[in-house]
């Protein structure tokens, strides 16, 4: 195997994303990762703690990717505009970066204040995104739980084939969205007069 020059955390984190995102999470593999880059797999550790270290840098990708995704789709708008911009956002990732998307799923360790940074910063996202319903922070983590469960399931469907009827998706994706903005607008406190 011809050694390559020139690699660096970098490259081995993005390799090792486009191996998840084009074969999927669990064909990650320190092995896969080499091939890639024409390196033998021990020479991997003088970049990433194995394929941990890979998997947490992944990780890390993820999270500050799909932060700048929301945040770019949300900026200058308020309310349903804002949280129909989340929505969009989050399933475009989702839909275009399903093996490093999966990363995501389990929450940040205690133990990683990087990793612990890295989530903060979406769910801040996702609250400021939500401010302009005049949530309680607790209500809004509950909000957020909601529309990342929703929106998660529909794209893993989505992604599945799991839609058979011949009816539009996108059209089914706004349903789902209006639904959700429905419920934020039960929940927002009532003022009195």
């Amino acid at each position: 195997m011809a050694k390559r020059v020139g690699i660096n955390r970098d490259a081995v984190v993005r390799a090792a994303a486009k191996i998840a995102d084009d074969d999927g999470w669990d064909a990650l593999t320190l092995a896969c990762v080499a091939k890639k880059l024409r390196v033998r797999s021990p020479s991997l550790y003088n970049h990433v703690g194995g394929l941990e270290g890979i998997r947490r840098e992944l990780k890390l990708l993820a999270l500050r990717d799909l932060n700048t995704a929301l945040s770019r789709a949300t900026i200058g708008k308020s309310r349903d505009d804002a949280v129909r911009g989340l929505a969009a956002a989050y399933r475009a990732f989702v839909k275009h970066h399903p093996g490093t998307y999966a990363a995501t799923m389990v929450a940040a360790p205690k133990n990683d204040p990087a990793v612990e940074a890295a989530a903060g910063q979406v769910v801040e996202t996702c609250l400021s995104v939500l401010s302009g319903y005049e949530l309680e922070r607790r209500e809004g983590l509950h909000a957020i739980r909601a529309m990342r469960s929703a929106v998660h399931g529909f794209v893993a469907l989505e992604n599945a084939g799991g839609f058979g009827i011949p009816l539009d998706v996108d059209k089914s994706f706004d349903w789902l969205v209006s639904a959700l903005l429905k419920g934020l607008g039960a929940s927002r406190p009532q003022r009195s007069p």
